[in-house]
């Protein structure tokens, strides 16, 4: 529970998941970095962790698009001063929604503003709406502002459609909603060397517990190292994900072939950002036709690598 003791100027707050921080996320929380700003205020954001759905339905698969790092990273790019990660339990769930503003908005956390998104609920049972915390907030001197969905094309941001379309293997397009490609980081473990044998040495990542693309091959830009100022980078690259068909496996992996890149690569850390899909997970009859075929990908990932140079951007078709 936040304490009313941990005093801040003016807390202009926004709440919600913010799983992905997309386009959607990030005009919220632009709304309150800005005013924060004019009022000489604090600009906070709070979510929930662990995901609400991953305490409320246990069993329903949820994969998530951005780790609590990450957001943290992303957040404080956006210009958000403090991040205030409350604790998501079946107790809290149990919250009414009076409770909830009365309780934690209001005494604990003395905010000033709140912006939220239209489609924002909260309370037991989902039962409180953006409109009722509009209502109930100015009844106590809170301002809440309502923040509309994004649009692009057409299509409403969120993040359960970037999900599925990661998914798909549309990763330029879920960038176009999530206002930069998608990325998945983590250490490299030791592999089976095979990459090697092909004539392609890869560094295996170890699957990280985040939303994994469909599988095939993609055209990536790579990042080494854990903190910003220790991070070498971009490096060009080709990721496959999948589980090896050809060579009979199930288990699923994420290998990533540097183009030019020398040095050892095991247990450091990677940050893999996805560009675009270069081709579906194939079956091969053997090690020879793989290995041709992997240098086919090579080649056309220089190409997508050196037209996002040369323009700058990434090709991304309209969301459907």
């Amino acid at each position: 529970m936040p304490s009313a003791e941990t005093k801040v100027a003016y807390p202009v707050l926004a709440v919600g998941n913010f799983d992905g921080v997309h386009l959607g996320h990030q005009a919220i929380l632009k709304h309150v970095v800005r005013r924060a700003k004019e009022v000489g205020g604090t600009a906070i954001a709070m979510i929930f962790d662990p995901h609400p759905v991953k305490v409320l339905f246990p069993d329903r698969p949820l994969f998530l698009l951005t780790s609590l790092q990450q957001k943290a990273r992303l957040m404080e790019a956006l210009g958000i001063d403090r991040l205030l990660c409350l604790p998501f339990t079946l107790e809290f769930s149990e919250q009414k929604p009076t409770e909830f503003i009365e309780n934690i908005l209001h005494q604990a956390i003395r905010a000033q503003e709140v912006y939220i998104g239209r489609n924002f609920a909260f309370g037991h049972g989902r039962e409180g709406t953006a409109e009722d915390l509009r209502r109930i907030g100015q009844s106590l001197g809170m301002e809440v502002s309502i923040i509309e969905p994004v649009l692009v094309n057409g299509i409403m941001v969120s993040s359960s459609r970037i999900r599925r379309l990661l998914l798909e293997g549309q990763v330029a397009d879920a960038a176009s909603l999530l206002g930069r490609p998608y990325e998945l980081e983590g250490i490299v473990i030791h592999g089976n060397r095979r990459g090697r044998f092909l004539g392609f040495p890869t560094a295996n990542l170890k699957p990280p517990q985040e939303l994994i693309p469909k599988p095939g091959v993609y055209a990536v830009q790579v990042f080494k190292g854990g903190s910003a100022q220790e991070q070498v980078g971009p490096l060009v690259a080709v990721a496959y994900i999948g589980s090896r068909p050809t060579f009979g496996e199930r288990d699923q992996t994420i290998e990533v072939h540097l183009f030019q890149y020398e040095g050892e690569l095991y247990q450091q850390w990677l940050r893999v950002v996805f560009l675009e899909r270069v081709r579906d997970e194939m079956v091969f009859e053997g090690p020879e036709e793989l290995s041709r075929q992997i240098k086919k990908d090579v080649a056309l990932a220089q190409v997508i690598h050196e037209e996002i140079a040369r323009t700058g951007r990434f090709k991304a078709s309209k969301p459907g």
